[in-house]
């Protein structure tokens, strides 16, 4: 029996439509799968009874919500709630996938992850189960559970987000960025942690941040850091370095406004392109390094373009894909 004919089944037994013939082979199916000799990894999967009853637990909570009762009401005994078990572990090994609602790779009492995924172009705000607010960046992964159940708040960032936090100084936040985590302690910041970029930044703008650094699993920094205060650590050279900052320039982002201050154009470009979703490109990369200081507030693409090329003396052709802009190519 392969998966997609042991799914029709299932659906067929769902709604009672099974042949007789078809509940016999159904049930002697999941009987001998139960019934099998491979060994139960408890390191790797938790507790077997624990396991099963989880995910019964799972199914019948979807099941309620569910107009055809039938399929809730045959698993009421204890040996089809094996065989629920039985059909779950049977799909997850299937498809290769070893977890569901993160009973297999999180274990008992672990949180269900969820993972954000901005595209270029696109902004998200999300309210966490504990009531903190964060705004994703274009571009941006938040990885973050359904609900904090440990001894800290955490969530991993690969992009930029601008944070509300509830503070609670029994359950700290943490935010893990690469390896770097900025630990709240009562605070609105915000981290800026793209792949592609050279440098991490934490820029802090009310309460206060610890930011650690930590290196082969070894915390080597410690920082807290001020209102007003920004962190900027550059990947490369593993150096950290403080300042001040604009809060314009470092969260205008998330009220769609833009401001650089004597910037490259490869900076502009690079987050100008993530916000708008489309590519800037540069005919002439010897140009790349000229800068430019400019402030965008809500403007439409068509704006900004001509305003850089007011601004650079550069001309520009907009190529376009699928009736949308894809590229804008600026050329002397």
């Amino acid at each position: 029996m392969n998966l997609k004919q042991f799914s029709i089944l299932i659906e067929k037994y769902k709604k009672g439509e099974c042949s007789a013939r078809e509940k016999e082979l159904l049930e002697n199916y999941l009987e001998s799968f139960q019934n099998s000799t491979s060994e139960w990894n408890e390191k790797e999967m938790g507790d077997q009874r624990k396991i099963e009853e989880k995910i019964f637990s799972g199914i019948m909570k979807n099941i309620e919500n569910d107009k055809d009762r039938y399929f809730a009401r045959a698993f009421q005994s204890p040996l089809l709630l094996k065989m629920a078990a039985s059909i779950i572990f049977f799909i997850v090994l299937a498809t290769g996938v070893l977890y569901i609602s993160g009973v297999f790779n999180q274990k008992i009492g672990a949180v269900v992850w969820y993972e954000k995924i901005t595209s270029p172009g696109e902004k998200s705000t999300i309210t966490l189960s504990d009531g903190s607010k964060f705004t994703l960046n274009a571009g941006s992964i938040l990885k973050y559970p359904r609900q904090f159940n440990g001894k800290t708040r955490d969530i991993y960032l690969k992009g930029e987000a601008y944070f509300e936090v509830r503070h609670n100084s029994k359950q700290p936040f943490v935010v893990h960025t690469g390896n770097l985590t900025t630990t709240d302690l009562g605070t609105k910041f915000d981290v800026s942690a793209y792949p592609d970029n050279k440098t991490i930044s934490v820029s802090l703008l009310e309460g206060k941040v610890k930011v650690s650094m930590s290196e082969k699993g070894r915390i080597d920094k410690v920082t807290v850091l001020k209102p007003k205060e920004q962190l900027l650590y550059d990947k490369g050279n593993n150096v950290i370095k403080f300042g001040k900052f604009d809060s314009i320039e470092a969260v205008g982002w998330k009220d769609n406004i833009y401001k650089f201050e004597n910037e490259p154009l490869s900076k502009v470009m690079q987050q100008l392109g993530r916000a708008y979703g489309i590519k800037f490109k540069l005919a002439d990369q010897s140009i790349l390094a000229q800068k430019i200081t400019v402030k965008f507030e809500k403007n439409s693409l068509q704006t900004v373009v001509n305003v850089i090329k007011n601004l650079t003396g550069l001309d520009y052709k907009i190529v376009k894909g699928n009736k949308d802009t894809k590229e804008v190519l600026f050329f002397r």
